[in-house]
């Protein structure tokens, strides 16, 4: 593969999107990537179009679906019901039920992966969209699956038309965006929840672990011991729905709504609840 530079630029903004606290999520609205964000994806893996789908396969149930071609106007709630009797009829056979089928949520897969152009243009789904519009058509695909709440598959799409398929810098990128992607998600979630997860001294430890302290130098700083930190790191993943410390702090980097406004409580050894 002939090497090939990436818009740095590009990369830099759409980190930088998703970083930034979310403010305009609406509490009971399900998450959704904006607009601003979709394009700042598309530059960066060069595509036709970049969407974003929340599905909810075993109702045949579109949650959210949204693309960067969309107008600002758009709503990525409304239904389409023709649209999704076409994909749910065919959602198991084809490609795009590959994280359902398999349970990787984690792996960036290209189309080419799981079967050939030939395949894909005459398999049904394809076949069924172009029926209704060539709009609808396209032969690339880079699927990056998210994590999504229980029922749901959550997923970014980076599609092309034509041309050149999506090659391992792509497939790169994207594995470099995906735990951003999720954050942002996660930040999205908890602020439509309208939930305030952490206490005041939980946020001031996460403040810590996002500075890449240890814990033994955390608990120099908040004057416990290494074990306590190690228990309300736990307690933080538990409130945070995370598994992991890095997970935990890109969640904490870009969800203010997890820090609450009441006054600070003393540490202990107790647990913090």
């Amino acid at each position: 593969m002939a090497h090939r530079n990436v818009d740095g630029a590009a990369l830099v903004e759409v980190v930088r999107r998703l970083a930034t606290p979310p403010v305009e999520q609406l509490l009971g609205r399900p998450a959704v990537l904006s607009l601003a964000v979709l394009i700042a994806l598309q530059r960066v893996v060069r595509s036709d179009y970049v969407t974003y789908d929340d599905f909810v396969p075993r109702d045949r149930r579109t949650v959210v679906y949204a693309d960067s071609s969309m107008a600002p106007a758009d709503d990525p709630l409304a239904d389409d019901p023709e649209g999704d009797a076409i994909l749910f009829r065919h959602y198991w056979s084809g490609p795009c039920s590959h994280p359902d089928r398999t349970g990787d949520w984690e792996s960036v897969v290209v189309l080419s992966d799981l079967c050939s152009l030939r395949e894909w243009r005459a398999g049904p789904l394809m076949g069924a969209f172009r029926a209704v519009s060539a709009d609808l058509s396209f032969d690339r695909n880079l699927l990056v699956p998210l994590p999504s709440p229980p029922g749901h598959s959550r997923r970014v799409e980076f599609q092309r038309v034509s041309g050149r398929d999506f090659d391992d810098v792509d497939r790169a990128v994207a594995t470099l965006l995906r735990p951003h992607l999720a954050a942002h998600l996660q930040a999205l979630d908890l602020r439509s929840r309208g939930i305030t997860p952490l206490t005041r001294r939980q946020a001031q430890l996460m403040s810590l672990v996002v500075d890449g302290r240890s814990n033994l130098q955390i608990a120099r700083v908040l004057g416990i011991s290494p074990a306590t930190v190690r228990t309300h790191l736990q307690q933080v993943y538990a409130r945070l729905g995370v598994a992991s410390r890095g997970e935990a702090a890109a969640v904490f980097r870009t969800s203010t709504a997890i820090v609450p406004a009441r006054e600070p409580e003393e540490w202990s050894s107790a647990s913090v609840r």
